[in-house]
């Protein structure tokens, strides 16, 4: 173990201290996660090489690389007391691993990656108002550093997916333009044709709080539906408005977006029959409710069973569904 590692370490102490009360990740997370804290760089690789293959996809439907790559977040996006000494140790520590792992992929995204969790350290989560003009300095250069890197290693970089949907992360908060988006998911559909977080990853900034509007929104899913439908059908269009009524609309989904009830209700019901998931029925029963199909909900709530959940309700998840099933109960 390195003594740059050993740095480290008392700063990925505070990290899991923190997600210790944190909802319990899936295996393939944890031993991410795990695996990053000690500096088993091998171990990352060896994942990572495995899980870029074809068919490592779930029952449900969930990419395995995803819950490998939510792991690696973990560390990344960690917020311990002295965020800019952990940072510092982490860019030392990830750099390293480029020096000597020059041909891994998975070591310049991880170490870009850091760069760009670096930049909105100073940018904070807030309003952009609460933003010191200093700390938006830093963070567009930091920004920057972490895209030309990826450029500049892009010959070893860009053969995973996971440069692209990093790439699509900064391109988000330095405004590129569709075309620049589009370019970017369709390079990285060549690397993984599976790896449909390239998609949720660029939704992000077609909604309206990062400056889209319901328009741009519903070309984009329905051009990712339609290129992703030999694997999914029309099922994309489903998790795409899903995360969009998750981040942006909630509650106010039909209200505000151009999402078409009929097209979600067959996206849905195609989604259940390709990858059954409880977790998506409840979805889909909450969309019922907010589409006011009240035998669809019923429908689903009666396939549920027992195992209905508040948690994919939406905001206020506990209280939405109280709500819901009280409107399913009225005459």
């Amino acid at each position: 173990m390195t003594r740059r590692l050993l740095r480290l370490l008392p700063a990925l102490a505070l990290c899991a201290a923190t997600l210790a009360g944190a909802a319990e990740p899936s295996p393939l997370s944890q031993q991410a996660t795990t695996d990053f804290w000690l500096g088993d760089f091998a171990a990352l690789e060896r994942q990572n090489a495995l899980l870029r293959q074809p068919g490592h996809v779930r029952a449900d439907g969930v990419l395995e690389i995803e819950l490998f790559r939510i792991g690696l977040n973990k560390v990344t996006g960690a917020a311990p007391k002295d965020q800019e000494a952990y940072l510092n140790e982490l860019e030392k520590l990830t750099l390293q691993w480029t020096v000597e792992h020059p041909s891994s992929a998975l070591a310049h995204v991880l170490y870009a990656r850091t760069l760009t969790a670096h930049a909105w350290s100073y940018r904070g989560g807030g309003y952009a108002k609460d933003v010191p003009p200093a700390a938006w300095k830093q963070f567009d250069a930091y920004l920057r550093r972490a895209a030309q890197y990826l450029l500049d290693h892009a010959e070893v970089a860009m053969t995973d997916s996971y440069a692209h949907i990093s790439l699509l992360e900064i391109g988000k908060a330095l405004g590129w333009d569709d075309t620049q988006t589009w370019a970017i998911i369709d390079d990285g559909l060549k690397r993984n044709p599976d790896d449909i977080d390239l998609y949720l990853t660029a939704l992000t900034q077609m909604l309206p709080k990062w400056g889209g509007d319901a328009r741009r929104l519903d070309q984009f899913i329905r051009r990712a539906t339609e290129q992703s439908k030999a694997q999914f059908g029309t099922g994309m269009y489903a998790r795409l408005y899903s995360s969009a009524a998750e981040q942006d609309y909630g509650h106010a989904l039909f209200q505000s977006s151009l999402v078409d009830w009929p097209t979600l209700k067959r996206a849905y019901q195609d989604m259940q029959q390709r990858y059954p998931s409880d977790t998506r029925r409840n979805r889909y029963a909450y969309m019922a409710c907010l589409a006011k199909d009240k035998p669809t909900m019923q429908a689903q709530l009666d396939a549920l069973g027992d195992q209905l959940d508040a948690s994919s309700w939406g905001p206020n998840p506990q209280r939405s569904l109280e709500g819901c099933l009280r409107w399913a109960r009225e005459g």
